[in-house]
């Protein structure tokens, strides 16, 4: 079937099986990132050990994939007009498991680096294309149902990933959890090469030229910022020369292609900064960065600090049984939430679900010790899944669905590029900050045992007594021994202590969100559409 793109409503020749198998074939496409995300957030110190990488190399293994992302969001919309919607996507989605082997197969870092950066370029079209076919190909009262059936899988991909990845990295090898991206990316090729409409892109100037000094720019940018926030801590922020360079290189590049993007000289802009005007993509925009760093924070410290910190830290089969708790209960509740923001309108289901983060990030850190049992995390993420499964899809509906049909694109286009962002500084932040609070509260934990002096000898005295009558210890080296293990109890807390106060940080960036629920247009509370 052949279609010409821009119309209002695209999908009205697609019958109602064919618009079955489309979201199948969608919900496999993206699900297929929605489960390497939450997989390899999970394995982290797995591919840690395997690949000789350090704690902050490792993170580099989230953040350059989030940074190709963010770069590849809006230039798939671009990229997409050019070569063909069906065709990219077809495209993404090879590129994306072709990555996952490399991913599998990578003997270094530096070359997990490249394919994670290759992978993140592809997901970018998964990202933006499933939600932008919805709307380009679906009449308007098709969108909202369909958006909740694909945010479905997406949800239960995550699920698969949490649960099937820990199994597979604990039974055998963390190469291996890759694999099943060639499943779904097969079964989602197939069914979208037989129900995906060929799109008739209408031949446009934006869509014709290439906006080449703007991807140059934002590239730049891009890239510059990842070094800084890769190798910032290491190198002692700006007190290092080259990170003062980068800084000013990524601020002259980003400020240059703002300026670009807004010239009358850009016949073809990358990004459409004017639709910024219409209150409703400001506030999605802006809603955007601070739901991509709860997103990617979240999901980023919990694994984390269970696997790391805890007092009975967890295997990775056991972890993911835990957080796969917030993707069953998204799953479970994703299809009551199109009647819920009909019912109540997306500004107040938004906040809503804003108050719902805030309690669960706060309940995460007042919960967080080193012998917190794991079923005290089950209530915070269940108001996590239910924030998520309500804030999603009210952004969506009350903000981008609002534009005209064909700036609907670039509307996505500039949601998603946003969300990327705030995605990309999520973890890097939380990084930096996780580092700095276990470094204070390392001090003043110690400052606190040396003033309780006489407390710390006798539990000293006693420790050794005791690890040289069971242990076989020498008296001198069960004093050694006793002072290890209070030192690693010490570090033990005060890391604990800093992904408490992660969470905290979290709950502000929600209340933050919350405070640009205003900017959003009010709706009537009685389409939800």
């Amino acid at each position: 079937m052949v279609v010409a793109s821009g119309g209002p409503a695209q999908g009205a020749g697609l019958s109602g099986s064919e618009t079955n198998w489309l979201l199948v074939g969608l919900g496999l496409a993206t699900g297929m990132e929605f489960y390497t995300f939450d997989s390899v957030n999970l394995v982290l110190p797995d591919l840690t050990g395997t690949l000789a990488a350090s704690a902050d190399e490792a993170t580099w293994i989230l953040t350059v994939y989030s940074s190709a992302l963010f770069l590849g969001g809006r230039v798939s919309i671009w990229l997409a007009g050019h070569v063909g919607y069906k065709r990219f996507l077809i495209a993404t989605i090879l590129l994306f498991a072709i990555a996952s082997l490399g991913c599998a197969a990578s003997p270094d870092l530096a070359t997990m680096l490249v394919a994670r950066a290759i992978q993140g370029l592809a997901a970018a079209g998964l990202v933006v294309w499933w939600r932008a076919s919805i709307y380009l190909l679906l009449p308007k009262p098709q969108r909202s149902p369909s958006l909740m059936r694909v945010s479905t899988m997406l949800y239960l991909s995550s699920a698969a990933g949490l649960l099937a990845s820990g199994y597979i990295t604990d039974r055998d090898n963390w190469r291996l959890i890759f694999l099943p991206d060639l499943a779904y990316a097969a079964a989602a090729t197939w069914l979208l090469l037989r129900h995906f409409p060929t799109v008739v892109v209408q031949p446009t100037e934006r869509v014709a030229a290439t906006d080449g000094p703007g991807i140059a720019l934002i590239a730049i940018a891009l890239v510059s910022l990842q070094i800084i926030l890769s190798r910032g801590q290491i190198d002692d922020w700006f007190g290092s020369a080259h990170i003062r360079v980068l800084a000013w290189t990524s601020a002259s590049a980003f400020i240059a292609f703002v300026l670009w993007q807004s010239s009358t000289r850009n016949p073809s802009p990358l990004l459409r900064l004017d639709l910024l005007r219409d209150r409703n993509v400001m506030s999605s925009a802006l809603l955007g960065v601070f739901t991509g760093m709860i997103l990617s924070g979240s999901l980023f410290v919990l694994p984390e600090f269970l696997r790391n910190a805890a007092g009975h830290t967890l295997s990775a089969t056991q972890t993911g049984q835990v957080i796969a708790v917030y993707a069953m209960t998204a799953a479970a509740v994703r299809p009551l939430m199109v009647g819920v923001i009909a019912r109540l309108g997306q500004r107040k289901t938004i906040c809503l679900a804003l108050v719902m983060l805030i309690f669960s990030m706060v309940l995460f850190s007042h919960f967080l010790t080193t012998g917190t049992p794991t079923s005290y995390f089950y209530l915070p993420l269940i108001l996590y899944a239910l924030c998520l499964s309500a804030l999603l899809p009210a952004v969506g509906s009350g903000t981008v669905a609002r534009i005209a049909q064909q700036e609907l694109l670039d509307g996505v286009s500039l949601y998603m590029t946003f969300r990327q962002f705030g995605a990309s500084l999520g973890v890097a932040v939380l990084t930096i900050l996780i580092e700095r609070r276990a470094t204070l509260h390392s001090s003043r934990l110690y400052d606190h045992l040396t003033a309780a002096n006489s407390l710390m000898a006798s539990w000293l005295s006693t420790a050794a007594s005791v690890l040289s009558s069971r242990g076989g210890y020498s008296a001198v080296e069960g004093q050694h021994a006793a002072l290890k293990m209070l030192a690693q109890a010490g570090a033990r807390q005060a890391l604990t202590l800093a992904y408490a106060d992660a969470f905290l940080f979290m709950a502000a960036i929600g209340a933050c969100a919350l405070c640009l629920v205003p900017i959003m247009a009010p709706s009537p509370a009685a389409s939800g559409k």
